[in-house]
């Protein structure tokens, strides 16, 4: 149920994104070919630096469109993202190679239960930088066949280690694309 206060609920996006583990993204200019394994962690605490920097800016708790998140819920919903792709990649390395499920996240849903849009920017950029620092940590452990190690998404998409780190990639330098950050 949604908060009588609550603002407009942001179209939700159905779209299939894993395309982007394979080629260049044409909204972001995110390149998979450009990022290897060993890029992660740096590529993690970097984007984590900039969403730092965009959701403390002037305003950062203003929507530029009623249907579209501001800079300070898009740093919620990275936070978000950062736990959530750690923790699969956590499934992933603890089946050992057996492959892992994990179930499909709603981040509509995520933001409408949080409250994303009451969220302080201060705050909001203390997450970011505590939750990169526990991703950047975690995307640097693996080593040599764990990459290719496989887990399931519960809609059927398929990831290994490695692919869904370009898809974690991908997620954060294109919502800092979408705040201009």
């Amino acid at each position: 149920m949604t908060e009588p206060n609550a603002p407009e609920a942001p179209v939700g996006d159905a779209k299939d994104w894993t395309w982007v583990t394979r080629r260049q993204c044409p909204e972001c200019g995110f390149d998979p070919a450009t990022v290897s394994t060993a890029d992660l962690p740096e590529l993690i605490l970097g984007a984590a630096q900039r969403f730092e920097v965009a959701v403390e800016r002037k305003g950062a708790e203003e929507r530029p469109w009623p249907q579209t998140w501001s800079p300070i819920e898009y740093g919620q919903h990275v936070a978000d993202v950062m736990s959530v792709m750690t923790q699969r990649l956590g499934l992933i390395l603890d089946s050992e190679g057996a492959g892992a499920e994990f179930d499909d996240w709603d981040q509509d849903a995520a933001a409408v239960e949080k409250e994303y849009w009451k969220a302080n920017g201060h705050a909001t950029a203390v997450l970011i930088r505590e939750r990169a620092e526990a991703a950047a940590k975690a995307w640097a452990e693996p080593q040599g066949d764990q990459w290719g190690w496989a887990g399931l998404r519960s809609n059927g998409s398929q990831f290994t280690a490695e692919s869904l780190g370009l898809y974690f990639a991908h997620d954060l330098v294109h919502h800092l694309h979408d705040v201009a950050g």
